[in-house]
């Protein structure tokens, strides 16, 4: 879920945002480590048959990407705190009912702390659909078996 704004902000919650920063310090400090497993690995010689070389390299280039992958996040995180306007959002815990009139509660959530089938992510197609919406409202969403519909019978803020 995006702000219309900036299309490449994404929506999370303060407690979201802290956990990102205290990943992306412990991805840091890994690269240290590596540097001097890398040094290491060199100092061996042979490159060309070094796969403790090759390793380590592969190992520094995945780790690299992700802190680029979680600063780009940080940067462009949007905190949305709880909403007061009857309306879902980033926290809110939902009471749905489905087509077979099973009811259940979920909470919207950031990619973060997405823990399926309690904890949906906004991202996700029923996120999406499940997003700014007020209770008593059905949302729709496509999914790999059809088309589902949700009613939205309580949320709490």
């Amino acid at each position: 879920m995006t702000d219309e704004n900036n299309p490449e902000a994404v929506l999370v919650t303060e407690e979201d945002f802290e956990t990102m920063k205290k990943n992306l310090i412990e991805l840091n400090a890994r690269v240290p480590e590596l540097s001097q497993e890398l040094h290491r690995t060199r100092a061996d010689g042979d490159f060309s048959e070094n796969a403790p070389l090759h390793a380590a390299r592969e190992e520094m280039s995945k780790l690299q990407s992700s802190i680029r992958d979680l600063e780009t996040q940080i940067n462009n995180a949007v905190i949305q705190g709880n909403r007061n306007d009857g309306r879902t959002g980033l926290g809110s815990i939902i009471t749905i009912r489905d087509a077979n009139d099973n009811e259940r509660e979920i909470t919207l959530v950031s990619h973060v702390e997405a823990k399926p089938p309690t904890h949906i992510s906004i991202e996700s197609p029923m996120g999406e659909a499940l997003f700014n919406r007020a209770s008593g409202e059905l949302a729709k969403f496509q999914a790999p078996r059809g088309e589902i519909a949700l009613q939205i019978l309580d949320i709490k803020n």
